[in-house]
Formats: structure tokens, C-alpha cells, sequence
């Protein structure tokens, strides 16, 4: 079988594009040839609200000329290049796409999105979702939607961990407005919160760089997977304060880690956490996200408890040979689909 995988962003230490390389080798683990097509491949620069739609121009174009048995996207941006394609077409949605444009660029585009979602998606062979929050706004569409999670490969995780500081409070990933990092430089100033350690790009880096300057928290840039995720490691906690969320790679990794995790009461945080369970569920809230953490900090609250079923609950759901099962299923549904 010949497949490829549609991205806009492989490199970084982003959650969708890890899991995408993941797959890929993953897949050419089982004896598949896995071509990958992203921004990186097309050279595309990182240009603000421009990269996408050049990327979806770019790999329509790329992907008219070639023949697959399967082309599986990851987000929206990757729709013409699977609608070019003449294979079998998936796409997997990484959380609530239109409402994610909505949050960040207005109600126009918001529209626009949704517009593009409800006419085009009814073209595609097969939608997955990462989380049951996307699966049911999707189905609400009127789509058949299936639902697959992000997951982790154990094996990939650092047997080593860095301290950076005491205590250390990390945040992995994009710098951007739907993530609610802003609250981090928030709490640190208006709470006393210290130990914070970000590592990760997007358009709020500059004020990371310059709340690292007055020394509110530590800002360590964009890292190698493999050194943020020994950061990770090297952590007293682990803090999601996400306005949007789909399945989060970077809460499944401190899970695996065995790093208790503060997230936020929204998207795909509560599918993964339950209350006072395997974490703490918190308000997208500046003095929350300072009250949780000093509540981990001094194990006034179960952590270790809260640790052993988060890790249980990575072994049980989110392991990666479990989810490649699912993806196979999809595509040899569609491949016995259109044998007839």
C-alpha cells in the first residue's frame, strides 16, 4: 500500500506534527511506502496567516500528478491536497478547526471555515477525530465521523531528565492565543507563581521573551523533541491552560512521564482527566492555574495517586499500537470499498 501523509508543519515539537511523523514510521514499520507532504517539504516560509492557505495552493498542485492507495490529512489546510488526490481520502481532525479560526482571526474567517467544512468534507472517503468533543460537533454536520485519539510510543520517551529550576512548572507547544499561554506570564506576575518554564514558538513569542527578560518565568525558545520532552521529564508539574483544546500530545507525555498535570476544563483536557483523578481540572484562569500549581507544588492534594492512574490510563487508551490498528482498519475499509 502507498500512502500519503498531508501536514502543513512536521518539525517542531508541535502535537499534530509529531504524531503525523509518528504515523508515518510507524507505518513504514509494518512494511508500507509512506511519502509525507508538508510546508517544509514545499519550502514554504512561516508567514503570518499566510502559510496555510499557501501550503493547501502548493500541495494541491503537488499531489494532481501522483497516485496513492490512501492520502491522509491532518486539519483543513490539508483538504485540496486529498481532494486532488486519486487514492482513498482521510482526514483527521485535530480539534474544532472552524472555531479555532473563529477564536483567532474573527468571525468573517470563523464563517468562511465553516462554510468550507460543511460543503467540502462530505467529499472524503473517511473523517476521524482526535477528540469525542470534535466527533460530535462534526456529526452535528451531518458527517460520518469516526473517533481515533492522539497517542504515545512509550518507547520514545527520554530515560534522562533536565532541571532547568526550583520548582519547575512546564509548558511544552505553541505560543498562541488559543492556548492560553498568556495566562502563564499572567500568573507569574500578578501571582508570584514561580518556576515556569516554556518552550515552544508561535505569534506570542515575543512576550515570553520578554517576561523571561524581567525574569517572570524562564523561556527556553523552540527545542529538539528530545530535549524538550527531558525538560519534561525533569518537571515538578506540567500546566495546559488551553481556551481550545483537541487531545493534547503534550499532556499525554507528561502523563507517561509520570508528571501530575494542570489542565483546562475544556475540549479534549476533560476526555483525557477526570477531576482529582488522574489530574487538576482548572477554569482557563490566571489565579487557578496559581492555586493548582501550589497545591501540587506542596502535595496538599493525592499527586501521587493522581499520577499512577494518569499513567494507567495512557497504557489502556492512548498507546500507539492500539490507535495504528484503527487507522488500518480505515484504510482497508476504503480500499475494500473501492474494489466495487
Amino acid at each position: 500500500m502507498k500512502i500519503l501523509l498531508s501536514s502543513p508543519r512536521i518539525s517542531g515539537v508541535g502535537g499534530i506534527a509529531h504524531h503525523v511523523r509518528t504515523l508515518a514510521r510507524k507505518l513504514r514499520d509494518k512494511g508500507f511506502v509512506v511519502d509525507i507532504l508538508s510546508a517544509e517539504y514545499l519550502k514554504i516560509p512561516s508567514l503570518k496567516n499566510l502559510a496555510n492557505p499557501l501550503y493547501g495552493l502548493l500541495s494541491y498542485l503537488k499531489t494532481i500528478t501522483k497516485e496513492y492507495d490512501i492520502v491522509h490529512g491532518h486539519n483543513l489546510p490539508s483538504l485540496p491536497a486529498i481532494l486532488s488526490s486519486s487514492g482513498g481520502k482521510v482526514l483527521t481532525l485535530h480539534g474544532l478547526y472552524s472555531k479555532q479560526i473563529r477564536l483567532l482571526h474573527g468571525q468573517q474567517l470563523g464563517y468562511m471555515a465553516e462554510v468550507v467544512e460543511k460543503k467540502f468534507l462530505r467529499k472524503l472517503d473517511a473523517i476521524t477525530t482526535v477528540s469525542m468533543e470534535a466527533l460530535k460537533y462534526y456529526e452535528g454536520l451531518g458527517l460520518k465521523v469516526e473517533h481515533i485519539p492522539n497517542a504515545i510510543d512509550l518507547l520514545d520517551l527520554p530515560k534522562d531528565s533536565e532541571r532547568i529550576c526550583s520548582p519547575q512548572i512546564t509548558y511544552l507547544g505553541r505560543l498562541s492565543y488559543e492556548k492560553g499561554v498568556d495566562l502563564l506570564i499572567e500568573t507569574a506576575a500578578r501571582y508570584g507563581l514561580r518556576g515556569l518554564v516554556i518552550a515552544g514558538d508561535g505569534p506570542l513569542r515575543r512576550f515570553f521573551e520578554k517576561a523571561h527578560e524581567k525574569k517572570l518565568l524562564t523561556y527556553l525558545g523552540p527545542l529538539p523533541r528530545w530535549r524538550a520532552l527531558r525538560v519534561l521529564a525533569g518537571s515538578d508539574a506540567a500546566i495546559l491552560p488551553s481556551r481550545q483544546e483537541g487531545i493534547s500530545t503534550f499532556l499525554l507525555e507528561a502523563m507517561a512521564l509520570k508528571i501530575p498535570v494542570i489542565a483546562s476544563k475544556v475540549g479534549g483536557n476533560i476526555e483525557i482527566i477526570q477531576e482529582n483523578v488522574e489530574g487538576i481540572l482548572i477554569e482557563p484562569d490566571a489565579g487557578e492555574i496559581a492555586k493548582a500549581a501550589r497545591n501540587v507544588l506542596t502535595k496538599t492534594i493525592p499527586v501521587d495517586k493522581m499520577i499512577d492512574k494518569a499513567y494507567n490510563k495512557i497504557l489502556t487508551q492512548y498507546e500507539w499500537n492500539t490507535v495504528l490498528k484503527k487507522y488500518l482498519n480505515v484504510y482497508a475499509r476504503i480500499l475494500d470499498l473501492k474494489r466495487f
